[in-house]
């Protein structure tokens, strides 16, 4: 799936998660991630904040052909900092070889 299906799907909503975390953390990120990874892949993480404060986190793996392989989303009340940074200077879209 291309960035701009995965920026529509978060903005859709995504999948549901069911429980809203208290701190979505970068290391429960890249764990997922690894779980899911394919070698030649990638992964993006999109984030949206919510109106009334919260997070709405997209993460989605891929093959090295594109095809997504993975979908996950986490609502939560915050981000820790080091995955607030990364959001931060990446534009709001991280991407990640796997």
């Amino acid at each position: 799936m291309e960035p701009i299906s995965l920026i529509l799907l978060l903005l859709a909503g995504g999948l549901a998660t069911g429980a809203v975390l208290a701190l979505l953390t970068w290391d429960m990120l890249d764990a997922w991630i690894s779980a899911q990874a394919m070698r030649g892949g990638y992964a993006e993480i999109l984030s949206t904040r919510l109106a009334g404060g919260d997070y709405h986190v997209v993460s989605g793996v891929f093959a090295p052909n594109g095809v997504r392989t993975a979908t996950r989303t986490w609502d939560t009340h915050a981000l820790d900092p080091e995955l607030a940074r990364r959001l931060g200077t990446s534009g709001g879209v991280i991407r990640v070889r796997t």
